[in-house]
Formats: structure tokens, sequence, C-alpha cells
């Protein structure tokens, strides 16, 4: 009888075990008092290393001045929104500053936005660019005039934006607050 009572004393908690495994009918309801729990892990270590970006301190300073170890063309989310709006790397390459290149205080345009242009030493009439974006690195358009390829009488120049053809507008590309945004040009 001992050897009995035994066996049923062990097997008594294995059944409770067997009990709580049971598959429930119907779906499992979560306690409302349980956070829901996301991971706050970035994707990339690139991500991780990006802060919030604020291109403001750029406005007033020149193209090539350094702000927060960065000339502004140097900046990596201007250098991607650069790309994305102008993936051909012959045209991306013009814009730049390199030695003896103009470049004019960076102003503040239409919406908030920040414009930035440079031109070719001696030659800013026939060779220019703007970039006009977002402080926060966003909705970036890129204009490049180069007269080389027009007729002197019809000035136009090339815009870029992401994920768009290029479009020929009139004139130069803007190097101040009034001269943006450019008109279009009229066909007819």
């Amino acid at each position: 009888m001992k050897f009995v009572t035994a066996a049923l004393a062990a097997l008594l908690p294995l059944s409770a075990c067997s009990e709580a495994e049971a598959p429930q009918d119907g779906p499992i309801k979560t306690v409302a008092s349980q956070p829901k729990i996301t991971p706050a892990i970035p994707v990339s270590v690139k991500e991780a290393r990006r802060g919030p970006v604020d291109l403001t301190p750029y406005v007033g300073k020149y193209p090539f001045d350094v702000v927060n170890g960065h000339r502004f063309l140097d900046h990596p989310a201007v250098k991607a929104a650069v790309a994305a709006a102008v993936p051909d790397a012959k045209a991306r390459a013009g814009i730049a500053f390199a030695d003896r290149s103009l470049g004019i205080p960076i102003v503040r345009v239409a919406g908030g936005r920040i414009l930035i242009w440079g031109g070719e030493w001696r030659a800013e009439d026939r060779y220019n660019w703007a970039v006009i974006i977002a402080p926060d690195g966003s909705k970036p358009e890129v204009c490049i005039y180069d007269a080389g390829d027009y007729d002197a009488d019809l000035q136009s120049s090339s815009w870029y934006t992401p994920g768009q053809p290029a479009v020929m507008k009139q004139g130069t590309c803007p190097s101040t607050a009034e001269d943006y945004p450019l008109a279009d040009i009229a066909a007819g």
C-alpha cells in the first residue's frame, strides 16, 4: 500500500503539467496591462550613428565653410540627396567646390528650404549649379546650367528631383532667394 501511495504521489505533479500544456479553445488573449514591446535596435550601424539632420547652421555661411565637421556638399545627408536627385555621375560631378570655384553665402528660400549656389571660376555665366534642400535633408532639387550646350539666346537650366526625369526651366540656376523658383519653359 505504501508503494501505491508513493506512486500516486509521484504521478500527481506530472498530471498537472499535462493539463497546463493542453491546447486552449479559441485565440489567446493578452492581458491589457502588458505593454507591447517593439525593438529599438537600429536597422544598421550607419543608421545608429546618424542623428537628426539640421542643415540650418549653414545658412549665411559660404559653401566651402566647415560647419560641424563638414562642408555643405560633404554633409552625408546632402550627398545622399544630391545622388538621389542626379543619378548620372557625370552630371553630378560638376556639383562641387574645387579650388577657385565661386560661391556665395547659403540662403533660405520659399518654404524654409536652403539654397546653395556655385559657379565655375571666371565662367559662372557659362556654368553654374544650385542645390535647394529642406533643412532636414529631404526634398532636394538640383539645378545645372551649362551654356555650352545651348544657344546663348535661350538660357535654360536642367532641374533634377529624385525619381523624376530632368526638367528644363528658363534661366540660369538661382543664386538668391528672389531668383527661386524659376519659371517653367512655356511652349508655343
